[in-house]
């Protein structure tokens, strides 16, 4: 009974589902790599989009999201030729309160920051050039965000966020490149940050590893060896339930592995085969809310979901053999309250699966909206209400891009309507600053199940913009404090209001910025006590 159930909701959950419409359109003159970013870069109370472009357009945009118009943009080119093939990362670097936006050049070796607001350049640091989106954390515990990135030449390099100079760099192999994010993770539960990345040796493919460093000094502090190349960075997350992480990476020799972090030795391992190599990151979520994560990733023509065991869990051939070399983003999509698998392909389609059984919810072919058989999507998607008409939307970017043949290339990004679904959202590559690829944590599940007391709670305004009232009625003196958590269960806001005598009162919050539009749950102490309730950001 329990699996017609499940059966009936993914059918009526795909006959329900209207068919992507296009909300709006933006031209560029060349493909973007990699992915976007979005949050409230100008403080609005609505997400902007940011993204880049290759050679033969060599800007960055600042996009409003709500309608796809003009916030600002930057010429990369500089003196030499401007590519960006980075996914961008946002980030309040200063500590002003204002959102600045990162984007390491890849023709034009500078990491570049910007007024989120104006995009007026803050400062620009001199590196090798970079394929590898950056990462940011307090690695060294000075107070201060620290950015990392791996470089043309086989280095990681180390830029104080707060103005744009270097911290260090290391080599870590100087006859490759490294490509992938360098992930953040404490490897081994003691306290301290580490990161990990692959190497793109080509030339000796055997050569290739996985590296994991301790970030505060750079020591070294274990090394994986595989045997071709690495594009795309690390997932991270307790899939065993052990209290350690693993780390999921695929590799072109056609296979993906998940490493035990604490060091550095083989969990399992998963292939389909020769030729079909791993590009594309590996994402965790739980697409069944069984309470164990899986593993989606692509591999050529397959997007394809693993148990946490490394056993298949579905396959979906991506039509006339076509890839998705960036990845996917992780949201229902659907309604249905399990989480969906969204993603682009050089075929020029966005494809939506059921995250359930992989079974197709939409395939929307922008090559045929283009007009042109060379549109392709080398973009991973961004996932997001961005137009507040309470529909989730994907944003993503394609076109045509060649070398050295540039001078014929041309792009052009979209928004689309996808319909009703509880997200979360999605807003950058591999979905956090980390870029762990990870919506498998601490269930909003597990949040709910917290029992309700008889206090009752009104938040109001909901759906609710940036501020938030809490109004609660107390019998006697209590101590009060309210915490905002948001699907994944991981705090993004409180409030402290101390003991409160009887009586009627109001607590304020306000989001922070980046804090994207979607469901949120708040738990309210009161004593010993616990209310749940849920609030509605736009």
């Amino acid at each position: 009974m329990a699996r017609l159930l499940l059966l009936l909701s993914i059918l009526l959950s795909f006959s329900s589902q209207a068919q992507p419409t296009v909300k709006w359109s933006f031209n560029t003159k060349d493909a973007s790599f990699g992915q976007s970013a979005s949050a409230d870069i100008d403080g609005d109370g609505k997400l902007e989009i940011v993204f880049g472009c290759y050679r033969n357009d060599s800007m960055i945009y600042a996009l409003n999201a709500e309608n796809g118009s003009l916030l600002w943009k930057f010429n990369a080119k500089g003196s030499a030729e401007g590519c960006n093939d980075v996914a961008p990362i946002i980030y309040d670097v200063d500590g002003d309160g204002k959102l600045e936006v990162i984007v390491p050049g890849s023709c034009n070796p500078k990491t570049f920051c910007f007024d989120g607001k104006t995009g007026a350049l803050k400062w620009a640091c001199n590196t090798r050039g970079s394929d590898s989106p950056p990462t940011i954390a307090d690695i060294d515990g000075d107070g201060k965000a620290e950015i990392l990135h791996g470089e043309f030449g086989g280095y990681v390099i180390c830029i104080n966020a707060e103005d744009g100079s270097k911290a260090w760099e290391i080599a870590v192999d100087t006859k490759s490149w490294i490509q992938t994010a360098p992930t953040i993770v404490d490897i081994n539960n003691d306290g301290d940050l580490d990161f990990i990345v692959g190497t793109w040796n080509a030339s000796v493919k055997t050569d290739n590893k996985i590296y994991a460093y301790r970030a505060k000094d750079q020591k070294l502090q274990w090394t994986y060896a595989v045997s071709d190349v690495m594009y795309h960075g690390t997932a991270v997350g307790d899939l065993d339930k052990d209290g350690k992480q693993e780390l999921v990476v695929g590799c072109y020799n056609d296979t993906l592995y998940c490493i035990n972090a604490e060091n550095g030795t083989t969990n399992w391992k998963y292939s389909f085969g020769n030729s079909f190599y791993v590009g594309g990151p590996a994402l965790i979520a739980d697409l069944n809310n069984d309470g164990r994560c899986e593993v989606v990733f692509s591999a050529w023509y397959k997007m394809a979901a693993l148990t946490w065991d490394g056993k298949l869990f579905w396959e979906y051939n991506i039509p006339n053999y076509k890839q998705s070399f960036r990845g996917a983003a992780i949201a229902d999509v659907n309604n249905n309250a399990f989480p969906d698998v969204v993603f682009g392909t050089d075929g020029g389609s966005v494809i939506g699966l059921n995250g359930q059984d992989g079974s197709l919810i939409f395939n929307k072919n922008l090559r045929a909206d283009y007009g042109d058989s060379l549109y392709a999507i080398d973009n991973a998607p961004l996932i997001a209400d961005f137009d507040k008409d309470f529909k989730l939307d994907v944003f993503i970017v394609g076109g045509h891009g060649e070398y050295p043949n540039f001078y014929k290339d041309f792009g052009r990004a979209y928004l689309l309507s996808i319909g009703k679904g509880n997200g979360p959202d999605w807003l950058m590559f591999q979905n956090d600053i980390w870029r762990r690829s990870n919506i498998c944590e601490k269930k909003a599940s597990s949040i709910e199940n917290i029992l309700l007391e008889t206090k009752e709670v009104i938040i109001f305004p909901n759906p609710s913009f940036n501020e938030t009232n809490f109004e609660l009625t107390l019998k006697e003196s209590a101590a009060v404090s309210i915490t905002i958590y948001n699907l994944q269960g991981q705090k993004i806001g409180s409030v402290d209001g101390g003991i409160l005598n009887s009586g009627k009162h109001i607590l304020h919050w306000k989001a922070t910025l980046g804090i994207g539009s979607g469901l949120y749950y708040c738990i309210v102490d009161i004593g010993e006590s616990k209310v749940v309730t849920k609030l509605l950001l736009h």
